[in-house]
Formats: structure tokens, sequence, C-alpha cells
């Protein structure tokens, strides 16, 4: 028979492989929702820059295509300045 002390060394001895093994997936998971909210913020970001460009050149120069491509780029440029930053974007 086993004390007290000499059973929770063999569950710990027991356990401690699959314990490792489910931190480290829970940490691969955090890690990929962390990446792809980065690129959803970004990616709003730079549609919201893709509109507004659309917008403004149409108003302002009567043109819409450039203007996006160039709205787009800001706001791809500023959603990676904001993350840089360490800024949330759109929470």
């Amino acid at each position: 028979m086993l004390n007290r002390e000499q059973a929770k060394a063999a569950s710990e001895a027991v356990l401690e492989p699959k314990r490792k093994k489910l931190n480290e997936k829970s940490k691969k998971r955090l890690k990929r929702k962390q990446y792809w909210e980065a690129h959803r913020q970004k990616g709003m970001v730079g549609l919201i820059g893709f509109g507004l460009g659309g917008v403004v050149g149409y108003y302002l120069a009567g043109d819409v295509f450039p203007w996006n491509i160039f709205g787009l780029a800001i706001g791809f440029a500023l959603a990676t300045l904001y993350r840089c930053f360490g800024t949330p974007v759109n929470k």
C-alpha cells in the first residue's frame, strides 16, 4: 500500500506528460487566435480606408479607382502602426 505522498508522486508522474501536451496545445491555439485577430483588424481598417478613399476620390477628383487603392494602403498602414504600438484597432 502506498502512503499519501507516494500516491501523489505516482499520479504526478503519470499525468505530467498529458498536462504538458495540453498546455502546449492551448498556447498554440491562443497564439493562432491572436495572429488571426491582428489580421482581421488590419483587414477591417483597410476596407474602411478603401471605402473612404473611394468617397473622397469621387467627390474631389471625380474618379474612384486610384483613390480606393490609396485609401486601402493608408488603412493598412494605420492598422499596422496601431498594432505596433499595442493599440487595439476595433475592440
